[in-house]
């Protein structure tokens, strides 16, 4: 079991920058990826497909669905058609019953609802990795803010270029002193 964050796709990271100018791996899978869109698995049928028509084409368009993402983009869109369903039937009949007992009657909750939970604990996990959820979609937003100026240096001090294109360098300080003010 690996420790920390799971990464994030290329598409993310390349999105919300590089402040560490440390050099981003290629992400593979999004050069392979077409620019007229992905294919839905042929397994993907009914609901999953029309949730599958009606989101794959913005998620490929933020380069987070490529090919080799389709099976489990698909799998996320079947969950959420099986969620849609689930709420309907809660919409219809509630979320809870009645049943009776050697205790009398007792109070429980839908199996519909108990199936809807699982479901929403499964999509949330799939909207993360896809970016689907607006916490993630908050963390590329703020990153973006807070990424530096890349003509500042370490210290927002920007070197212009004289007329004949030389960047002019700061005097060293006279004092290792200086270096700290």
């Amino acid at each position: 079991m690996r420790r920390g964050p799971k990464p994030a796709p290329a598409a993310i990271r390349e999105a919300k920058g590089n402040p560490g100018k440390r050099r981003l791996a290629v992400d593979v899978a999004a050069t392979l990826a077409a620019t007229s869109g992905v294919a839905a698995p042929e397994w993907l049928k009914g609901e999953g497909l029309k949730v599958w028509k009606r989101l794959a084409p913005n998620v490929a368009r933020l380069k987070l669905l490529t090919p080799v993402d389709a099976e489990s983009f698909a799998r996320y869109c079947r969950n959420l058609a099986r969620w849609l369903k689930m709420q309907a039937v809660l919409d219809k009949e509630g979320e809870t019953y009645e049943s009776e007992s050697a205790h009398g009657k007792l109070k429980r909750a839908h199996p519909a609802f108990l199936i809807g939970d699982r479901l929403a604990r499964l999509l949330e996990s799939q909207e993360a990795v896809f970016g689907l959820n607006p916490a993630e979609r908050q963390r590329i937003f703020a990153s973006r803010t807070m990424t530096p100026d890349p003509a500042g240096d370490l210290f927002g001090v920007r070197r212009e270029a004289d007329a004949s294109g030389a960047v002019a360098t700061p005097a060293a300080p006279a004092s290792p002193v200086g270096l700290l003010n």
